[in-house]
């Protein structure tokens, strides 16, 4: 038997979309060092409370600014990739800015679980 057979993980993805309330006093400003959004350290979701372990990936998503000529392109979104404490695999992005007629607590609202991947092997 070969003993340098890889062992493969499958992750199965739950898309979510919904907003996420990060912890106060828990964002790493490491990342803020390299001109990335400041990640919470924690956050709950649907009153659980998560701890994210590690940042396994990130990437920025921009689009051109709707009805202004000369083709700049504006960051939008900021999605991260992450390992919370529950064995779990999150993504998360932060909305740069508020959507248009947004007011209120939704004009607030930034940060959003995108998706919650699980072990299949663990189930």
């Amino acid at each position: 038997m070969d003993r340098n057979v890889e062992k493969i993980i499958v992750w199965e993805e739950e898309f979510i979309s919904e907003p996420i309330e990060p912890e106060p006093g828990s964002f790493s400003t490491e990342l803020m060092a390299r001109g990335l959004a400041a990640l919470p350290g924690a956050f709950t979701w649907r009153g659980r409370r998560y701890e994210v372990i590690e940042c396994l990936d990130h990437f920025k998503e921009s689009a051109p600014e709707g009805g202004k000529a000369g083709g700049e392109r504006y960051l939008r979104r900021q999605v991260f990739i992450v390992g919370l404490d529950t064995g779990q695999r999150a993504k998360l992005y932060i909305q740069r800015h508020a959507p248009r007629g947004a007011s209120g607590r939704v004009s607030k609202q930034r940060w959003y679980l995108y998706s919650i991947s699980s072990n299949a092997q663990d189930e």
